[in-house]
C-alpha cells in the first residue's frame, strides 16, 4: 500500500496530473485567440457550427491534446524528480508524508513547466499575445518581462539560476564529489568510451583522419583493450548510422551519376515579399547572392494572392487561362490538367518537392506535378483543429516544434507560428533526401513569413522595433476576416509594422542562408540553378495605399518582386532592367535546365539575359483579387464595384474534403469588379469597374513613383495606346467580353 501511494504522489503522476488539468481548462476557453474570426458572436456562431458539424473531428483533437499533455506531464515530472532526488538524501524521501510529496511535486512540475512557458513566450511572442500581451494587466506585465528584460536566454539562465537554489550549491557540491569518485573505478574506461562513441562515430562518418579520430578518443578515456573493442564496435554501428544521416556519401560525392550530368533546380520563395527589402540591412544573404547572379530589378506579378500567383510562375500561364483566379478555386478549377513546370521536369526525370509552411497549403490544393508536397493542408477541418491547438497555450511550447508538427501537422498552418527555422530544418532535409538518389532535383521552398501578421521568432522580431513601443502590434499584426473594421493605425503603429515586417524578411534571409550553406557542404552549389522571388509583394502603408496586398493595383509594391537568378554555368553578376513577368519563370526554367516546355505559354524565357544577351521589351498585365470586406479602407467606394464580404462569398464544398470554395452564383460579379492593369517601363494604366462607370488611370512612374497623381487627362496618347494593349489581354479571357465599355461575363447562351 506505501509503494502504490508514492507512486501516486511521485512527480511524474503529479506532472501528468497537472497538465491534463491545465491543458482541459485552456481548451474550454473561447474569446481572444478567435477574435480573428471577427467579434465574439460569430465566434460563438463558428463553434456552436463546428461542434454540431464535426463533433467525431473536436473529439479526435482532445484525445491527441490529452495525450500530449500527458506525455508533457511525464516528462517534466520525471524532471522534477531528478531535482528532488538531487535537493534531498534518501532516507529523508522515505520520510515524507504523501501530502507533503505531492504538494512538492506539483510546484516543482509548474515550476518547470511555467519556465518552458516562459522561455517559448520570449521566443515566439506572437503565439502567445492574445492571451497574455492583449488582456493587459499582470498578464501584460509577464510577457513584456519575458520578451523585453529576459529574452530566451536570460529564461535559461534563470532556470539555471533557479535550479541551482533549489538543489543548493552545498549538496551540488557534495554530489560532484561523489560523482568524482565513481569516475575513477575500473568500470570507467568502458563507459567512458562508449559515451564518446557517437563523437568517434561521427568523425569516421565525416572521414576524418583516423590519426585525428584516435587522438579526440583518447582524450576521455584509457587504452583498456575491452574498452577500446567495445567502443570500436559501438562507433562503427553508429558510423553506418551517422553516414546515411548525413546522406550517404562525403561531401563532394553527393549527387554522381546521373544527377552529376544535369543541373538541379531550387526556388527559394518568401510569401510577400518586396523587391525594395532585397538589401544589405535586412537581407545581406540575398545581396551577396544577388551579386553572383543575375538581379532581374523589374520583375512583377499579374495576380498578387498566392494560390493564382503560384500557379501563374510555375505554369508560365495568365490566370484567365489556368483558371486559378483567386484563393478560393473550386474543385473542377483545381482538378484541370495545368501542365505545370514541377509534372513536366519530373516527367524528364527529375525528383520534385516542394516545401512550405502555412501559405504553402495551396500545394496541396492542386496538382502541379510535385512528388513530394511537405505542407500544410487548408480545408474545413484543418480549420477545426488549429482553433483546437490555438487554445492549448499550456501545450504550445511543444505543439511549436518538429515533434509537434510531425503529431500535429495542422500547426504548420498557424499565421503567427510561420518560423523559418524550422522550415529551413525541413528544407535542408528534403535537399539531403534527393541528394541520395541518382536523379536530378527540382525543389521548391516557400517561406510563409513576411505574409501578415509578420510574425518573426526572437531575436527579429525586436530588430527593427522600437523597444518602448506598447501598442496593440508590438509583436505581430494580427489581421482577420474584420479587418475592414479596425482602427486605422497611426504613425506609431505604422513605424511598428514595417519593423514587424522587416523583421520576417531578416529571418527568412538568415533561414535561406543556412539552406545556401547547406548545399554548398553538400556539394551541390555547383550543380543547381539558383532562384531567388516571390508570389507578390506587400503594401505597407505605403503613399496612401493601405496595407496588404491584392485588393488594388495602385502602387508598385504589392506588384513588383524581386527576382534573383544564379546558374553556376555563368560566372558574371548582372543587373537587368528590362520587365520580366511572372509568367516568364517557367519558360526560362524550361530553357535553363533543357527540358520540353509546353506551346502554349503565355511568357517567353529571360534565359538569355544571365549570359548578358538582351531580351525583347513586354507589357506587364495584372488584375486584382477578391475584396474580403464590404468595406476596404485602402479603396474608396467610389473605385471599386461592391458585393458581399468572404463569408457570404465562399461556402463549404462538402463533396471535396470540405474544402473552402467561392460560390458559384459570385464568380461573375467578382470577375466583373476587378481592376486591371498594363504596364511599360515608364506608364501604367489601370482600369477601374465603378457603378458609374469605367475610370481609366494613368500614372508616370518615372516622375510619380508613389503613383498619386492620375495624369490620364494630360496624355490621351499614351492612355490610347496601352488601353488597346490592355483591351486586346482582357480579351483573352474566354468568360469574357466587351460590352458598353465594360469587361463583363459572356452572357449565356
Amino acid at each position: 500500500m506505501r509503494l502504490v501511494t508514492a507512486g501516486l504522489v511521485s512527480p511524474p503522476v503529479a506532472g501528468a496530473a497537472y497538465l491534463v488539468g491545465i491543458a482541459a481548462w485552456a481548451g474550454t476557453r473561447t474569446g481572444s485567440v478567435d477574435s480573428d474570426i471577427g467579434d465574439l458572436r460569430r465566434a460563438d456562431a463558428v463553434a456552436v457550427f463546428m461542434q454540431r458539424r464535426f463533433p467525431a473531428e473536436l473529439t479526435r483533437m482532445k484525445v491527441g491534446v490529452i495525450a500530449m499533455a500527458l506525455a508533457l506531464g511525464l516528462v517534466l515530472g520525471l524532471a522534477a524528480e531528478v531535482l528532488l532526488r538531487a535537493r534531498h538524501p534518501r532516507r529523508r524521501l522515505l520520510r515524507r508524508s504523501a501530502a507533503g510529496a505531492l504538494v512538492e511535486g506539483v510546484l516543482l512540475v509548474a515550476a518547470l513547466h511555467a519556465f518552458l512557458v516562459l522561455w517559448a513566450m520570449a521566443d515566439t511572442p506572437q503565439l502567445y499575445a492574445a492571451e497574455w500581451y492583449a488582456q493587459g494587466g499582470w498578464r501584460r506585465v509577464v510577457q513584456l518581462f519575458a520578451t523585453d528584460w529576459l529574452r530566451p536566454r536570460g529564461v535559461v539562465l534563470a532556470f539555471v539560476l533557479g535550479c541551482i537554489a533549489y538543489v543548493r550549491p552545498t549538496r551540488i557540491a557534495y554530489l560532484a564529489r561523489r560523482a568524482s569518485l565513481l569516475a575513477r573505478r575500473p568500470l570507467r574506461g568502458v563507459l567512458l568510451r562508449i559515451a564518446v562513441a557517437p563523437a568517434v562515430a561521427l568523425a569516421i562518418a565525416n572521414d576524418a583522419p583516423a590519426a585525428e579520430a584516435k587522438e579526440r578518443e583518447g582524450r576521455w578515456a584509457s587504452d583498456a583493450p575491452a574498452a577500446e573493442a567495445v567502443a570500436t564496435k559501438v562507433s562503427e554501428s553508429l558510423a553506418v548510422v551517422v553516414r546515411a544521416r548525413l546522406g550517404g556519401a562525403a561531401k563532394g560525392e553527393v549527387g554522381a551519376g546521373g544527377a552529376a550530368s544535369r543541373m538541379n533546380v531550387l526556388v527559394l520563395a518568401a510569401d510577400s515579399l518586396r523587391a525594395d527589402r532585397v538589401e544589405a540591412r535586412v537581407a545581406p544573404n540575398l545581396v551577396a547572392l544577388a551579386e553572383k547572379g543575375t538581379r532581374f530589378e523589374r520583375a512583377y506579378i499579374s495576380l498578387p494572392r498566392t494560390f493564382p500567383s503560384w500557379v501563374s510562375m510555375l505554369t508560365g500561364r495568365a490566370g484567365h487561362h489556368h483558371g486559378i483566379r483567386s484563393m478560393f478555386p473550386t474543385w473542377e478549377e483545381r482538378a484541370k490538367d495545368l501542365d505545370a513546370a514541377p509534372a513536366r521536369f519530373a516527367k524528364a526525370g527529375y525528383s520534385t518537392a516542394v516545401v512550405s509552411d502555412y501559405a504553402g497549403d495551396i500545394f496541396g490544393r492542386v496538382e502541379l506535378g510535385f512528388e513530394t508536397v511537405d505542407a500544410p493542408v487548408f480545408d474545413f477541418r484543418q480549420l477545426i483543429r488549429q482553433k483546437v491547438l490555438e487554445r492549448e497555450i499550456p501545450l504550445l511550447p511543444v505543439l511549436h516544434s518538429h515533434t509537434g508538427r510531425r503529431l500535429f501537422p495542422v500547426m504548420r498552418e498557424l499565421a503567427a507560428g510561420a518560423d523559418p527555422r524550422l522550415l529551413a530544418d525541413d528544407v535542408v532535409a528534403a535537399l539531403r533526401a534527393r541528394a541520395r538518389r541518382k536523379e536530378p532535383f527540382f525543389v521548391t521552398a516557400f517561406f510563409s513569413a513576411p505574409h501578415f501578421p509578420y510574425a518573426a521568432p526572437a531575436p527579429y522580431y525586436s530588430k527593427f522595433t522600437e523597444k518602448g513601443y506598447r501598442g496593440r502590434f508590438k509583436y505581430h499584426k494580427p489581421v482577420g476576416l474584420n479587418r475592414g473594421s479596425e482602427a486605422p493605425p497611426d504613425a506609431d503603429d505604422i513605424r511598428q509594422i514595417r519593423g514587424l515586417y522587416d523583421g520576417t524578411v531578416a529571418a527568412v534571409d538568415d533561414a535561406i542562408g543556412r539552406v545556401l550553406r547547406a548545399l554548398e557542404e553538400m556539394g551541390l552549389a555547383e550543380k543547381t540553378i539558383l532562384v531567388v522571388t516571390a508570389d507578390h509583394g506587400e503594401l505597407l502603408y505605403d503613399n496612401g495605399h493601405g496595407q496588404g496586398h491584392g485588393d488594388h493595383l495602385f502602387g508598385d509594391e504589392a506588384l513588383h518582386v524581386p527576382l534573383i537568378v544564379v546558374d553556376p554555368r555563368v560566372k558574371t553578376g548582372r543587373r537587368e532592367t528590362r520587365i520580366v513577368r511572372d509568367v516568364d519563370l517557367a519558360p526560362s526554367l524550361y530553357e535553363l535546365a533543357g527540358v520540353e516546355p509546353p506551346s502554349d505559354l503565355d511568357g517567353r524565357s529571360f534565359a538569355p539575359a544571365l549570359r548578358g544577351e538582351p531580351i525583347a521589351p513586354k507589357l506587364a498585365y495584372a488584375e486584382s483579387e477578391l475584396w474580403f470586406t464590404e468595406d476596404v479602407p485602402s479603396l474608396p467606394a467610389e473605385l471599386r464595384m461592391p458585393y458581399p464580404g468572404i463569408m457570404a462569398l465562399t461556402e463549404i464544398d462538402a463533396r471535396h474534403n470540405s474544402e473552402i470554395v467561392l460560390r458559384r452564383e459570385m464568380q461573375p460579379a467578382t470577375l466583373m469588379a476587378r481592376h486591371r492593369m498594363v504596364r511599360d517601363e515608364r506608364w501604367k494604366l489601370v482600369y477601374v469597374p465603378t457603378r458609374l462607370g469605367v475610370k481609366w488611370m494613368l500614372f508616370d512612374t518615372d516622375n510619380d513613383k508613389a503613383e498619386i497623381h492620375d495624369v490620364a487627362a494630360a496624355h490621351p496618347n499614351e492612355v490610347a495606346r496601352l488601353q488597346a494593349d490592355l483591351w486586346a489581354w482582357m480579351l483573352e479571357d474566354p468568360q469574357m467580353e466587351r460590352r458598353n465599355g465594360f469587361l463583363v461575363p459572356k452572357a449565356s447562351p
